[in-house]
């Protein structure tokens, strides 16, 4: 009698499992040379760095500052400043007999000048919103002595001083500076609020 002969399951046979280990081994190569690939665009790309001529460009559009002459309105943000007059003394006269003068070993430069508001809600202006600058950067903040103040009584000035929209104020400035001081190399600088991130300059050459 013949026996026949029994066939081997696929699974079982030899061939069968070199192809898996080949098929395998082939997905997995290409699995790493993908990280790699990917490791390698990361690697190579440049990152953005922000130069100090890209920055600077930036900060000056951001704090960009309008300057005009005396009796020219230099108008930012909706507010107009303009400075009417100038005048340098080393004594500020009180009209009242009964309050003494203001005297000074340099001169008082006294500006008046009118803030007009356009906006559409009222600002305040105040005096230290104000700084007289020279061409090489040296700054002066606006004198608070109490005998010049009480000089100045009968005077307008910017105390906390509410302009409602469409209205514009008058008042004076008044700043202590060396007698040798020329204003023709100064420069009157102006902001809308407390922070100074509108400003103006206002040339003082004469």
């Amino acid at each position: 009698m013949r026996k026949e002969r029994t066939k081997k399951p696929f699974y079982k046979r030899w061939w069968v499992w070199i192809f898996a280990i080949v098929i395998i081994g082939a997905a997995l190569s290409g699995g790493e040379e993908d990280g790699k690939e990917a490791a390698a665009d990361g690697k190579d790309a440049a990152p953005v760095v922000s130069t100090p001529e890209k920055e600077q460009e930036e900060e000056e559009e951001v704090d960009e500052i309008v300057e005009v002459g005396i009796g020219v309105p230099a108008m930012i943000a909706d507010v107009s400043f303009t400075v009417n007059s100038i005048e340098e003394t080393n004594e500020i006269k009180s009209s009242n007999q009964f309050i003494e003068s203001a005297k000074t070993e340099g001169k008082y430069v006294i500006l008046e000048v009118t803030v007009k508001n356009e906006k559409k809600e009222a600002i305040t202006i105040h005096s230290s919103y104000f700084k007289l600058i020279t061409t090489d950067g040296v700054e002066y903040d606006p004198n608070t002595d109490g005998a010049v103040m009480m000089a100045m009584m009968e005077e307008e000035d910017f105390f906390l001083q509410q302009v409602n929209p469409g209205l514009s104020k008058t008042g004076k400035v008044v700043f202590e500076v060396g007698g040798d001081l020329d204003l023709n190399s100064t420069v009157l600088r102006g902001q809308t609020g407390f922070w100074g991130t509108e400003q103006i300059e206002i040339s003082l050459k004469q």
